[in-house]
């Protein structure tokens, strides 16, 4: 019998069973029931905690309850201009509003709605927004305000709620006011007024992304806290985390058999992170595969497991980093537990204990650290790690590190000299090889 894995760590892989998660989705329900839009969407948490899986659910709520939902993710070359960020999102309206346009023509043939009359699809395409975009008067946030009231008036003639621009990957955007572009101070403008416009369809932002966003939306505009109902993704909590490891796991006994012991272990070695849940699942059946169908809690997990958990969550971060980075990121990894989850600059330094040259360079490190992806700023001077469980990430890693170069080392500083040496020659035959003058390498 051929059994199929159920579980899917990856990068928004949409798992087998949404566990929790039931309060932000009720508020979203909610929020889809405005008539006027004063709230808009901001979903943020840690790397692994599920943001693109939940977004990727509220799409599905919101095609429900008859909603368009226009959105992508975003990239820094995508939002490094406004105009950049303008090309971005009509192209996701355009392709949103092809597919729904192919779809009533297609009912309207078979007769399930009625034609669409009066109608040019062609206006709605990709070349078609951005000439008018281009054609429009003003800077480029007058331009876009433009091109969307035009789609947000079909979207209400074809008996749409409204019109949802979603966009995962939020902390890419940012003003850049050295480059003078501002695109996503454009952004919030643009859905702002939109949404004060009553002849037109009801516009919703939805953005999702690391919790520097915050801080960027919050720097944007000062109305920003206003707009935005703000849903920080926490870890699940025990029950939730078992019924996410145990519902999918359920279908495949028989044949596997697993414990309450074995399913007790792997509850408490996920935390509570989705991520986590779904990479120890995986890992639980392909070692139970492995021995047939069946593992004791001791036999879990293999050696290899924490190696690929480092590989896949952690590599390519911990590459990017410098020597000195490195340096920094083992004394955050190795700090007392009373410390908490947050750090800053001082304590660091009070941890080395020492204030030469490198310890006043700690914060220039640390926020060098935020661009690389593995910290952030959680509030003024206090940062925290992006992924959940860095530190023991970073000890495992350090700790290999050094065991490779202890390996190396030289051979005289392992090996006792007294039994190594070979026995002094004869002085005859010391005085020759002397004569010898051999080269190895003439």
């Amino acid at each position: 019998m051929l059994i199929e894995n159920p579980y899917r760590p990856g990068a928004g892989h949409t798992p087998p069973f949404l566990a929790g998660r039931a309060t932000e989705q009720y508020h979203f329900k909610r929020m889809l029931q405005q008539s006027v839009i004063t709230e808009n969407l901001l979903i943020t948490g840690l790397r692994g905690y599920g943001k693109t899986v939940l977004l990727d659910h509220m799409k599905g709520l919101a095609d429900t309850a008859g909603w368009l939902w226009v959105g992508n993710d975003l990239s820094e070359s995508s939002t490094l201009s406004e105009d950049r960020l303008a090309q971005r999102i009509l192209t996701d309206v355009a392709a949103a509003m092809s597919q729904k346009i192919a779809s009533l023509e297609r009912n309207a043939v078979s007769g399930k709605v009625r034609p669409i009359r009066g109608m040019d699809p062609a206006a709605f395409s990709f070349s078609a927004l951005m000439a008018g975009y281009e054609a429009a008067p003003g800077l480029p946030s007058d331009r876009l305000k433009q091109v969307l009231a035009s789609v947000t008036a079909l979207v209400q003639s074809l008996n749409y709620n409204g019109l949802i621009l979603a966009y995962d990957e939020a902390q890419c955007l940012s003003d850049k006011a050295e480059q003078d572009q501002f695109p996503l101070s454009m952004l919030v403008e643009t859905v702002s007024a939109l949404q004060r416009r009553s002849e037109v369809a009801p516009c919703m932002l939805v953005l999702c992304g690391l919790p520097q966003i915050f801080d960027a939306l919050t720097a944007t505009r000062t109305y920003t806290e206003r707009m935005f109902h703000v849903m920080t993704l926490e870890r699940l909590s025990r029950d939730d985390t078992t019924a996410a490891v145990m519902t999918p796991l359920r279908q495949l006994m028989p044949p596997l058999r697993c414990g309450a012991g074995l399913i007790d272990k792997v509850v408490s070695m996920t935390g509570g992170y989705p991520y986590l849940i779904q990479f120890f699942g995986k890992e639980l059946v392909e070692q139970m595969l492995e021995n047939g169908g069946t593992l004791s809690a001791d036999q879990f997990p293999s050696a290899q497991t924490f190696e690929r958990l480092d590989a896949g969550l952690f590599s390519a971060r911990w590459n990017r980093t410098t020597d000195k980075q490195r340096e920094l990121l083992g004394l955050i990894a190795r700090r007392p537990r009373e410390f908490g989850t947050e750090f800053s600059a001082q304590e660091l330094e009070m941890l080395r204990g020492s204030r030469d040259e490198a310890s006043g360079n700690i914060s220039a490190t640390l926020v060098a650290l935020c661009e690389r992806g593995m910290l952030y700023r959680t509030r003024h001077g206090r940062y925290a790690f992006t992924v959940p469980l860095s530190e023991a990430m970073i000890t495992r890693r350090l700790k290999r590190e050094q065991s490779v170069v202890e390996s190396w080392e030289p051979a005289e500083s392992k090996i006792d000299p007294a039994r190594t040496m070979p026995p002094p020659l004869p002085a005859g035959k010391a005085a020759a090889r002397k004569a010898q003058k051999w080269s190895w390498f003439r």
